[in-house]
């Protein structure tokens, strides 16, 4: 029996499209979502190749993978750069650096040496592109160190030790003169080179001796300071003899003067000292003069007071009547002889 397919009423199909809506925007979403998660995922793994920061002081390179490799005539500045995720940026500090290197050196005789020296160096901005190209990232490994190495090797090598200690003036002008390797360009017909890294200053900072070769510095630093003792005890004994002569000189002169004075004026003198001699009121000596020499009396009794003085002076004056006579005076001194010449 055949039953004939009744039509569906609008209900039926507004229910039908509704679900086939649904359906369609399920599948949209589901790509939509898939889409947008696979779009961060590539994002977050290629932001850093795509958003390159370059920090302070620092200069980079770029190389173009579908492009011709290294770029040598620009470099990329301080700052964010925006790059193609195939391409790369190797980021150079472009400041002044320092490394201290410490090796050992041969003099002349064959002495090792253990030096210290310390490298200030940047690298050349305008060479930045080349220095990729050519060395890379490491050439302090690759190009400075072995260069400073060989300049100081062949600097001490061509001296003794003793001269390296003591002309270390002339060491360090010498160090300071270091060669770099650079590019060799081709400018028309002849070659010129630019410098891959500037090295500003190469300092020497400590020289390690043997102990024989500190020994024998310390010993001829010795003998000359007793070299020079000696010198000056010399000098200074020069110096005395010269003035023992000066002095005998002056005793000499004196004596020829002291012989030719005029007895007046030793017996003006003689006068002046009696007299400051007597305004003392202690016992003193007092010296009168008569004829050519001196009489000297002794004044004991001036410390007794100016009565007792006159007493004695008025028994001088009253004549002795019953008293014995009064001894005879004494004899008059001899005369004073001229002084005696002062022997050297």
């Amino acid at each position: 029996m055949i039953q004939e397919a009744r039509p569906e009423s609008d209900e039926q199909r507004e229910r039908g499209l509704r679900i086939r809506f649904l359906t369609w925007l399920q599948k949209v979403q589901f790509y939509a979502y898939t889409t947008l998660v696979l779009v961060l995922l590539a994002l977050g793994f290629l932001w850093p190749r795509i958003f390159i920061s370059v920090p302070a002081g620092s200069h980079a390179v770029m190389y173009r993978f579908f492009k011709g490799g290294t770029v040598t005539n620009r470099v990329w500045p301080e700052g964010l750069n925006v790059i193609p995720p195939w391409d790369t940026l190797t980021i150079y500090e472009t400041r002044l650096q320092e490394k201290t290197l410490e090796f050992d050196v041969l003099s002349e005789e064959g002495l090792d040496l253990g030096v210290k020296v310390s490298i200030r160096y940047r690298p050349n901005k305008e060479m930045l592109g080349f220095l990729h190209q050519d060395i890379g990232t490491e050439y302090f490994n690759r190009l400075i160190k072995p260069e400073v190495e060989s300049h100081v090797r062949r600097t001490f090598g061509s001296r003794p030790a003793h001269e390296i200690y003591s002309s270390k003036r002339d060491v360090l002008q010498e160090l300071g003169q270091i060669p770099v390797l650079g590019r060799l360009e081709e400018d028309g017909a002849a070659l010129s080179s630019r410098p891959y890294v500037v090295i500003q200053e190469l300092k020497l900072v400590d020289i390690d001796l043997p102990v024989i070769v500190e020994q024998a510095i310390a010993d001829k630093y010795k003998q000359e300071q007793l070299m020079l003792e000696y010198r000056y005890k010399l000098e200074r004994e020069e110096n005395e003899a010269e003035r023992k002569r000066t002095e005998a000189a002056g005793i000499r002169d004196y004596n020829l003067i002291v012989a030719k004075v005029n007895p007046d004026l030793l017996r003006w003198r003689s006068i002046d000292a009696t007299l400051e001699l007597a305004k003392s009121e202690n016992s003193k000596v007092v010296v009168l003069g008569g004829g050519q020499g001196a009489q000297m009396l002794l004044n004991v009794d001036a410390a007794m007071g100016g009565a007792h003085a006159g007493a004695a002076a008025a028994a001088h004056d009253e004549k002795p009547k019953a008293e014995p006579p009064a001894p005879a005076p004494p004899p008059a001194a001899a005369p004073a002889p001229p002084p005696e010449p002062v022997k050297p």
